[in-house]
């Protein structure tokens, strides 16, 4: 069932029915600000988060979380990792880290992991030496098989808004035809995924496959409906900025990829900052290759002879066997719309894919030369790396 376009009508659920639901994060994820316990051990169990703004005061059931974190303009070092294996080691190097904002998966929507203890790692990064604005990473523009949500006989065309395979080969991950009801359900419905990650202390949201609107198979959909998949996407993203800020006046919400939508200012209006991928290097889909294959620097080296001679072996493989891949645009379209939002005021982060140490420092100077925010890291983003000072 498709959507009808208009105000969200989305209602709390009990405390006690509630603490039924949410998938790894405790009711004590609630407790009241001067309930805060503070944990200076990994291991210790961390019981809440002061909460954002007195309307929450006397609210039971509505989402709290930290304060005294650094705001969005004092990030200058984030991580973004994505490993739904996330191991409390890993969180000890994390919190032991100067980074000032980290991007995590919301583990406890992966179907193997409904009990890892989100809220407990979210709290140990708020309450780390150097506190971490701690955002959730959600994939709203794509169905993947293994999260909680997915449903035995589910496949492309069942339901029908699942449209087709991922365009650059990531295994299980399915683009949607997004405005469908169904797939709202998910993320807003009054026992969604948003109200769950609230719930858990984070920050806000980092959304990835906003691009979903340009995917063949979703603009075929679109035109059997009389629908504008552009105009749609907006519209998604903003409801989604309206659930999260809704709950928690000082959350963020990061929009990744798709910077050609800075043109609109109704896009930029409904997110606090935009992060784009492979800006100046890539890595294949599933890690193959992790990283160090450079996109061409302008328009007129994209798709030439010689700029598929220069690559290495690994990253040839990858520019052949994916023709829509990020090898085949450039640098400087890239550039051109990130410019565009930094000039309207929109924070910038890069997320590029290196390895080799001279491309890794590389990366981050450039970034940082153009007032951008740097990530490099590996394709697969499941590896922790120390921030680049």
């Amino acid at each position: 069932m498709k959507r009808a376009r208009g105000p969200l009508t989305i209602r709390y659920l009990s405390v006690a029915l509630l603490s039924t639901l949410l998938l790894g994060c405790d009711l004590t994820a609630l407790a009241p600000a001067e309930q805060v316990i503070p944990t200076p051990e990994p291991s210790a169990s961390i019981v809440g988060h002061p909460e954002r703004g007195a309307e929450n005061a006397d609210s039971p059931g509505e989402p709290v979380s930290s304060a005294g974190l650094p705001s969005l303009a004092d990030v200058s070092h984030w991580l973004y990792l994505i490993d739904v294996d996330l191991d409390l080691g890993t969180v000890d190097q994390i919190a032991a880290s100067d980074y000032d904002m980290v991007v995590l998966d919301f583990i406890p929507s992966e179907e193997n992991n409904t009990d890892y203890p989100m809220a407990e790692v979210v709290g140990r990064l708020h309450g780390a030496p150097h506190p971490k604005v701690v955002l959730a990473y959600i994939d709203f523009g794509q169905a993947e098989e293994y999260r909680t949500y997915w449903q035995d006989g589910w496949g492309i065309g069942n339901p029908e808004w699942i449209a087709g395979e991922d365009p650059d080969g990531w295994e299980g991950n399915f683009p949607v035809a997004f405005w469908y009801d169904e797939w709202r359900e998910i993320w807003l419905g009054e026992d969604g995924i948003l109200q769950q990650i609230l719930v858990c202390g984070f920050d806000g949201v980092y959304l990835d496959w906003v691009e979903a609107y340009s995917d063949e198979n979703v603009i075929a959909i679109a035109a059997t409906e009389d629908v504008d998949p552009v105009q749609e996407m907006i519209w998604w993203v903003w409801d989604i900025s309206d659930f999260i800020k809704g709950r928690c006046d000082e959350c963020l919400v990061i929009a990744q990829n798709a910077a050609e939508l800075a043109e609109y200012d109704e896009y930029l209006e409904a997110i606090d900052a935009i992060a784009q991928e492979q800006v100046w290097f890539d890595g294949g889909a599933d890690n193959d290759p992790p990283g160090d294959c450079p996109l061409p620097r302008t328009d007129a080296e994209v798709d030439t002879d010689a700029y598929r001679a220069s690559l290495s072996e690994p990253c040839r493989r990858y520019f052949d066997s994916e023709p829509d891949s990020p090898l085949h645009v450039s640098t400087g379209e890239y550039l051109s719309y990130l410019t565009l939002a930094k000039g309207k005021g929109m924070p910038i982060f890069t997320v590029d894919y290196a390895l080799n140490p001279e491309n890794v420092a590389w990366v981050y100077q450039a970034s940082r030369d153009l007032g951008f925010v740097p990530f490099v890291g590996n394709r697969a983003l499941d590896r922790y790396v120390e921030p680049v000072l």
